[in-house]
């Protein structure tokens, strides 16, 4: 059966921002800086696979609690204990007209499992929010207090604490709704779990669900990174001289932008995000001179020459120089394919590489330093979405980053692989290609050390 929880709070505390970021959906509700934005009770699920976990129920926000509060200490009233006042309440004219927002909150009180209480900790625990809390708690429900927006220092944190411990309400949940940490979360669950401890394994079901699909969703990530990182080191373009005109070099940026453009869509499709929510600035590009290293290890045994002894490798260089010398005026693949012992496949595989160097046939290719950039830009966004919470309303904006020394040293091997084979340019790479899992493995090394310290600082 789904445990019940009931979001209420003051007007505009967050609380149908909180459901967006639990559920990671941005389509539930209306998110506004408006006071008052709810004005109807909604409920949604969290399920975990076909079955329902958690039931959410969003109301709209306490407005005149302190009044409310008098109201229940009145002649009307006051006779009633504990949760009796309630239903007399909900059926008075006092409902039907000046706290008619308050009655719809009132009425999902006895219908709740727990009652998740939104804070706004930017602001101190003035009178109408314990007002508020005293109001709730006489439905006799189990309390968890949330504080929204925690993200940044509050000087009211220890305050609200303070209040909050003196109404025994001691299991506290900093959760901020705009800054998402899994561990916040998390330990939500976990204060459900003890109030509700007949429904322990399913609560740890669900914990364990969203930690997998966090995890798929990081390692999912970290793929179509290590894509773009290949595809872009393979990328190249033919030019006239070197270097290029603008107009070359205007067209090799539109290539490797273009792949950036389709990497970013493809991470917001996979966070549930919006085009909207990320903004990037132009990736800074430079070009460089393509060319392939005939004499890489990789290279030779295409070839089927093999390197093991300096001997072999003198005489593979022995064989390119006459290549250079003599298999560009023959012209045909097939001759400098024989040249080499190799096959006329291979021999035409190379023959771009070979004219390259004695036609006036240049390459431009990525540069070193905009390759990482490139890396460096395409985890920060990952970083970033990793951690919205979907009732951000803040577009984030994409900037260049600084260069770094050790993930150009853990990266660079895949990359030269890479510039070593044009063709992977045109070819969809298996999810077991080696260039591509190997840089899978190491980003997703970088992305989960990221998280770990995160999970530390929360």
């Amino acid at each position: 059966m789904s445990i019940s929880l009931l979001v209420v709070g003051h007007a505009n505390t967050g609380k149908t921002s909180l459901i967006r970021t639990l559920l990671r959906k941005q389509d539930f509700g209306e998110v506004s800086d408006r006071a008052g934005t709810t004005r109807h009770v909604e409920s949604v699920k969290i399920k975990i696979g076909q079955q329902s976990a958690i039931t959410l129920t969003d109301t709209p926000g306490f407005e005149d609690s302190i009044g409310l509060w008098q109201i229940r200490h009145s002649e009307a009233f006051r006779s009633y204990q504990g949760a009796d006042w309630l239903q007399p309440f909900c059926e008075s004219h006092f409902a039907q007209d000046e706290f008619e927002q308050e009655a719809k909150i009132l009425k999902q009180l006895t219908k709740a499992d727990i009652i998740l209480y939104v804070i706004d900790i930017r602001q101190a625990p003035l009178g109408k929010y314990l007002d508020e809390l005293a109001l709730l708690a006489s439905a006799n429900k189990p309390i968890i207090p949330i504080l929204n927006f925690s993200a940044s220092p509050s000087a009211h944190l220890e305050a609200w604490r303070k209040v909050l411990a003196e109404r025994h309400l001691h299991a506290v949940i900093k959760y901020d709704t705009v800054a998402f940490y899994f561990e916040d979360e998390k330990r939500l669950y976990q204060s459900i779990q003890s109030l509700m401890p007949e429904d322990y394994d399913a609560i740890k079901h669900l914990i364990e669900s969203r930690e997998e699909a966090a995890q798929l969703r990081l390692t999912m990530a970290a793929n179509q990174l290590a894509e773009l990182i290949l595809k872009a080191a393979c990328t190249r373009i033919e030019c006239s001289n070197y270097p290029p005109t603008a107009s070359e070099s205007s067209a090799f940026e539109d290539k490797i932008r273009a792949l950036e453009s389709r990497y970013i869509a493809g991470l917001l499709r996979l966070y549930e995000f919006q085009e909207e929510d990320l903004k990037a600035t132009p990736l800074a590009i430079k070009n460089d001179r393509w060319q392939q290293d005939i004499f890489d290890t990789d290279t030779l045994k295409e070839w089927g020459i093999e390197t093991s002894t300096s001997a072999l490798t003198g005489a593979a260089i022995g064989a390119g120089i006459d290549v250079m010398s003599a298999g560009l005026t023959l012209g045909t693949a097939t001759t400098i394919g024989a040249i080499l012992g190799a096959t006329w496949k291979t021999g035409q595989h190379y023959k771009d590489t070979l004219k390259s160097k004695f036609t006036k046939r240049y390459y431009l290719c990525l540069d070193k330093a905009t390759l990482t950039l490139l890396c460096l830009r395409g985890l920060t966004v990952i970083h970033h979405l990793h951690q919205r919470g979907h009732a951000s309303q803040q577009a984030y904006e994409l900037a260049n980053q600084a260069q770094d020394d050790d993930l150009i040293d853990q990266i660079k091997p895949y990359w030269k692989q890479a510039q070593q084979h044009p063709e992977w340019e045109k070819q969809s790479l298996p999810d077991t290609h080696s260039s591509k899992q190997g840089l899978q493995t190491v980003l997703e090394k970088i992305l989960n050390s990221d998280k770990s310290s995160n999970k530390n600082q929360s």
